[in-house]
């Protein structure tokens, strides 16, 4: 069935996973707690009588608020609206386009300590929660479980997601998604729908992929900056590893090498299939997306990909 992408406009480490996932009698806890760190997102642009409205959540204590960078455009002026009901201006302190992931910077900073739920604590089957202005209905609440995870979609490049049944609509975009307990464990960002317009699945960003482009953003990084690959690529779909005569669907296909990109100076072709690089094992589009967030130092690439039944070592030099 075709589908189409839509954009919808610190606590113990063991109290950030739920002990089961057995729907609680209530989620007025998680909301509480996780509604403390939510805030909506006001962006005036000249020409328009109405402000674009979304989401975002507080990252620290020091006035730092992620967002979706596609809410931003043309804004001339950004406004957060805190859970104290106070409204203060907002500075773009940085914004990757390519993950739709914004940071803003708020003076004064609310004193609050967001929890950011760790790594691997989210488990498919898991309840979360979405916070948000859907419609302009300020600080908005829906639940459902997670579908999936690291979800890889080939236009959308090195990004991964999480998968739930959660209702996002526009004024969704940015917000936190939240676990059981309250803590962030993604960014909401868009909603899969289907030919007929009907949402089948929404989509977060993982928390742990958000503080890293965040961290860039801010040049917090020690390390040298994350080289982009350039390339469109997806999983293996069966017919095409049938075609080609494999008998599994493993490593991760290359749909197209735009021109200027590393993906070129490598020498990938579109219709590579990538089976490892950089020494780790590629099994699907998320192996190789994590592969490429943990990449530093171009020169240091090197890429198994099969093509046209033979095996190749392409490396940059």
């Amino acid at each position: 069935m075709a589908f189409v992408l839509a954009s919808v406009a610190s606590a113990d480490v063991a109290a950030s996973r739920p002990a089961a996932s057995v729907a609680p009698s209530s989620f007025a806890a998680a909301f509480q707690r996780g509604s403390a760190w939510s805030v909506g997102i006001y962006m005036f642009v000249a020409g328009d009588d109405e402000p674009r409205v979304g989401a975002g959540f507080l990252l620290d204590d020091k006035g730092s608020v992620a967002t979706a960078a596609h809410l931003l455009g043309e804004a001339q002026q950004i406004l957060v609206a805190l859970p104290d009901k106070r409204l203060v201006a907002a500075e773009v302190e940085g914004q990757d386009v390519e993950s739709d992931i914004a940071l803003l910077r708020i003076s004064p900073a609310p004193r609050v300590h967001p929890v950011l739920a760790k790594a691997g604590s989210l488990r498919v089957g898991d309840w979360v929660m979405a916070v948000g202005d859907p419609f302009g209905l300020e600080r908005s609440a829906s639940v459902g479980i997670v579908s999936g995870m690291d979800r890889h979609f080939g236009d959308d490049g090195e990004l991964l997601f999480i998968q739930s049944d959660v209702a996002l609509n526009p004024g969704n975009s940015g917000g936190p998604l939240l676990d059981a307990t309250g803590a962030i464990v993604g960014m909401n960002a868009r909603t899969i729908v289907g030919p007929v317009g009907t949402p089948g699945a929404s989509l977060a960003i993982p928390i742990d992929i958000v503080k890293q482009i965040v961290n860039e953003l801010r040049g917090d990084s020690a390390l040298p900056a994350r080289p982009r690959l350039g390339a469109l690529f997806d999983d293996v779909p069966p017919l095409t590893a049938w075609a080609a005569g494999r008998g599994n669907v493993s490593g991760a296909l290359i749909l197209s090498v735009p021109r200027g990109t590393l993906a070129e100076r490598l020498q990938l072709h579109a219709g590579d299939i990538v089976t490892m690089m950089n020494g780790q094992p590629i099994t699907g589009g998320a192996d190789l997306v994590n592969v490429l967030l943990a990449w530093r130092g171009p020169a240091q690439a090197r890429v198994v990909v099969q093509r046209g039944g033979r095996e190749l070592l392409l490396r940059l030099d």
